[in-house]
């Protein structure tokens, strides 16, 4: 579903934001684009072109954020290899196994968290 206010953005903005979302800097972005970075900056402070870039960078995170999920068993398993691999040096071994230890509870902290939120839910919908 698309943000209203992104609907009113001409097509030249609409490639601003890509160029933003896709570039490191507003000058590359203008570089990229074809579009003024004063232009750009002016945009930027505008409601309805700020609303869509914000919408789009979360997006663009999404994606990200699927994608690390993605390989998280790749990650699980390299890191299994690390701890028992006997030449590995101690430095690598610990961090490897701090990090496992701390995604591990974080993992545990959100299943918990998730639940008591569910738990509110529930409740709140019962009333």
């Amino acid at each position: 579903m698309r943000d209203n206010r992104a609907e009113r953005l001409t097509a030249r903005q609409e490639q601003a934001i890509v160029a933003l979302i896709n570039e490191t800097t507003v000058a590359a972005a203008s570089r990229a684009s074809g579009i003024g970075e004063r232009t750009l900056h002016r945009w930027m402070s505008e409601p309805d072109f700020l609303s869509a870039y914000r919408a789009a960078r979360r997006e663009a995170f999404s994606h990200a954020i699927a994608l690390t999920q993605r390989y998280a068993p790749l990650a699980v398993t390299a890191l299994a290899r690390i701890l028992s691999d006997t030449s590995a040096p101690h430095a690598a071994k610990v961090s490897a196994a701090t990090a496992v230890l701390r995604f591990g509870r974080e993992g545990i902290e959100l299943d918990d968290v998730a639940a008591r939120v569910e738990e509110l839910e529930r409740r709140e919908a019962e009333r």
